[in-house]
């Protein structure tokens, strides 16, 4: 198989499992249909919209992976005022965010441990959540969280 025709092994990997294929096969299949194979990977993985609004104001709509953090997300994405030093395990709460007020109700209330994590963040409000905590799901679909002026 030459260099221009491979697939990253993830890739390889996805589209033998959409197609059913040996990973030679996916690899020179994908080469002949990239519309398909984008449409299978697409498929795969999900995909749902977050907003971050920062601290002044300015938005940014990213997509976020189901099953995912909005964290991670804002990891993924370059989302200023997302520091997440502990890289997500809830030891730390340098990933504070304030959850728009349509959405508390559905992003629901952080567990004990994660409200004792929050005892730690600045500017703590009753919306405040650590976006490590919180799982992206479809029904998160739009979701609005607004980071704070400063973390920790």
């Amino acid at each position: 198989m030459d260099g221009e025709n491979a697939l990253p092994l993830s890739d390889a990997a996805l589209y033998v499992g959409a197609r059913g294929n040996d990973a030679a096969a996916a690899a020179s299949s994908s080469a002949r249909d990239p519309i398909e194979f984008a449409r299978i990977k697409e498929d795969a993985h999900p995909m749902t919209k977050v907003t971050f609004i920062d601290a002044s104001g300015a938005s940014r709509t990213v997509e976020a992976q189901i099953g995912s953090t909005v964290m991670e997300t804002a990891l993924r994405n370059g989302v200023p005022g997302i520091e997440a030093e502990c890289g997500g395990a809830c030891a730390c709460a340098t990933c504070h965010v304030y959850i728009a007020p349509e959405w508390t109700d559905v992003v629901g209330k952080p567990a004990q441990m994660e409200e004792d994590m929050l005892d730690f963040a600045a500017e703590v409000r009753p919306n405040s959540r650590l976006s490590c905590q919180i799982k992206v799901t479809e029904a998160l679909d739009g979701l609005v969280v607004t980071t704070p002026a400063r973390q920790g």
